[in-house]
This record gives structure tokens, sequence and C-alpha cells, in this order.
């Protein structure tokens, strides 16, 4: 997994080029009360295993949002929105109601890991 360049400005430009149910899914579980959010921004194929480690993070307890690549092959390369880019309607909106966020995304190189983070 390289880092090329943004193909897309932000959301817009990726749900003009690419199709939901076909290349993405978006899966929002929110749970009244919990004010904070586990999210995988590029989940499914996009960042392997991310979605599973955001699901096992969130657990029953947490609001979950996962935008997940589902296209057979090169979800990386069409599907990757950089993260200050990622504003997809859903997830702002989940987001607008915590009071914490943890990012879960992948790293690329010869190990496979994960990285976690979010704003202080």
């Amino acid at each position: 997994m390289s880092s090329p360049a943004d193909n897309y400005k932000g959301f817009t430009d990726l749900a003009s080029a690419q199709v939901e149910g076909t290349d993405y899914r978006v899966h929002v579980r929110a749970n009244a009360g919990s004010t904070v959010a586990v999210i995988a921004p590029h989940g499914g194929s996009i960042e392997q295993y991310t979605s599973d480690v955001a699901r096992d993070v969130a657990g029953e307890d947490f609001n979950l949002y996962l935008f997940e690549g589902i296209r057979q092959a090169g979800n990386y390369s069409a599907l990757h929105l950089t993260s200050h880019r990622f504003d997809e309607p859903r997830c702002l909106e989940l987001l607008s109601s915590c009071n914490h966020v943890v990012a879960i995304h992948g790293c690329g190189g010869d190990v496979q890991q994960a990285l976690v983070g979010g704003p202080r």
C-alpha cells in the first residue's frame, strides 16, 4: 500500500466516481447514550483488517462507523480518501454527537500493522 496523491477532494468527488453497494458500503451503528465513536474510514479491502479491529474495539458499547471497500480489486487506489478529506455525511453526523473518537488505520510496509489514533 503506497501513498498516492488523492484522487478526490472529498467524499462528494468519490461518490460521483464510485457506486455504493458495488464499490463500497457504509455501516453506521449509533448507540443511544454513547459519546464515543470507533471508526474505520478505510475499512473492508481498502486497509485490510481495520473494520475487524474497529468492530472489536467498539464492542456493543460504543458507536461504530465503517467505510468499506468491496471491489474485487483496486480498493485502495479507487477508494482511499485521505483522513483530513474524509467528509462522508453519515460519519460526520455520527461524530457530531460524540466527545471522543478512535480512528483505526492500516499502515503499509513489509509487516502487517494497524495504527490507532484520534484527536487529542
